[in-house]
């Protein structure tokens, strides 16, 4: 069974990319910019007022911004895995 990871720290440093930690010692920065294709309040995202406006969710859930828009710390664990090569490999 996999741990499940909470989100301590969240900070934007560039257009659709996120400085985010984790509650196991992990901290990477994610771009989550391909995420807002095709999805309306997602892509007030793409609004730099907007996406600096982040905010880690109570109990380290996830992240959410005030215009609604809000992601999962396991999906951004798994985006932050894929991105940099590090995603766990099932055996055979």
């Amino acid at each position: 069974m996999t741990k499940l990871v909470g989100i301590t720290a969240a900070k934007p440093v560039g257009p659709g990319l996120l400085d985010l930690a984790w509650d196991d010692g992990v901290s990477r920065v994610v771009d989550v910019s391909g995420w807002f294709v095709g999805h309306a309040l997602l892509q007030m995202l793409n609004d730099p007022h907007v996406f600096q406006d982040v905010s880690v969710v109570p109990n380290g859930g996830g992240v959410e911004w005030s215009n609604g828009a809000d992601f999962c710390a396991q999906a951004l664990r798994k985006l932050s895995d894929e991105q940099t090569g590090t995603m766990a490999r099932k055996i055979a």
